[in-house]
């Protein structure tokens, strides 16, 4: 079984569906019951649970539910948030702590949960280019991404049996890319970038970034898995699972 958190929408949803049409058993967890539901009909390999993996509790329900499975092949970390996005001397502890709780505590203390079912499994760690390039407005965002990047590798020198791995999964046509585009306290010209990106058809499917990541679950063999900080703008690993309609735009 595939866990995927965040599974409601988004590149979630669409890993979960692509996890599912290659044969493989999920387990999707969010916190809106109404979109895992509608995830889950899609499937009879989808199975799901209503839990808010940023809160101890929620991460207890999804730890009860998962007892009575003696091996997780996977669990992919892709639950997360962007806002508020406004100043860094604006930002409250409370909203701090919030996003830091869903992008960074969440992976960490799933992982801490579920590390013996876990054993001979892999992690997949969903990041982001913004842990290298800080964003005006994006700063508490940035820095959970950039520790998450540092949890996975700290996860591969101390976590042994269990395959880590951090996939930077590029600029993708989802509901947070919305949430950016009609932010507030961002940088003009950052914002145009994004703007221009969507206007011209530049972002990446939900759907080609599934096959990426399912390509990385499911694919590689382990040592390839752990190598690196997964780009998927990086072109020499294109060959080995792109494929038309599937496109990667190129917008530097």
């Amino acid at each position: 079984m595939f866990v995927v958190t965040g599974g409601g929408s988004g590149i979630g949803k669409a890993l979960a569906r692509a996890l599912a049409a290659r044969g493989e058993s999920v387990l999707i967890v969010g916190r809106r019951e109404a979109l895992l539901q509608e995830v889950a009909r899609t499937s009879d390999l989808i199975q799901y649970v209503c839990a808010d993996v940023s809160s101890a509790s929620g991460r207890e329900v999804l730890h009860a539910y998962l007892r009575g499975v003696p091996a997780i092949r996977g669990v992919v970390h892709n639950a997360g948030i962007i806002e508020p996005i406004m100043p860094l001397m604006d930002i409250t502890e409370s909203q701090w702590r919030q996003i830091m709780a869903t992008n960074l505590d969440a992976p960490l203390f799933l992982n801490q949960l579920l590390k013996n079912q876990l054993v001979g499994g892999r992690v997949l760690h969903i990041g982001s280019g913004a842990s290298h390039h800080p964003v005006q407005g994006w700063s508490a965002y940035c820095v959970s991404k950039a520790a998450l990047s540092m949890l996975t590798r700290c996860c591969q020198l101390e976590c042994d049996g269990i395959a880590f791995a951090s996939v930077m999964p590029g600029i993708i046509d989802t509901n947070m890319q919305a949430q950016i585009r009609n932010a507030h306290h961002m940088a003009a010209d950052k914002q145009d970038f994004f703007i221009r990106l969507k206007q011209h058809n530049q972002l990446l499917s939900q759907e080609t970034v599934a096959i990426f990541l399912c390509w990385l679950l499911l694919d590689t063999d382990t040592d390839t898995y752990v190598s690196q900080e997964w780009d998927i703008y990086e072109k020499t690993h294109h060959p080995l699972w792109l494929r038309s309609p599937h496109q990667v735009p190129i917008w530097e």
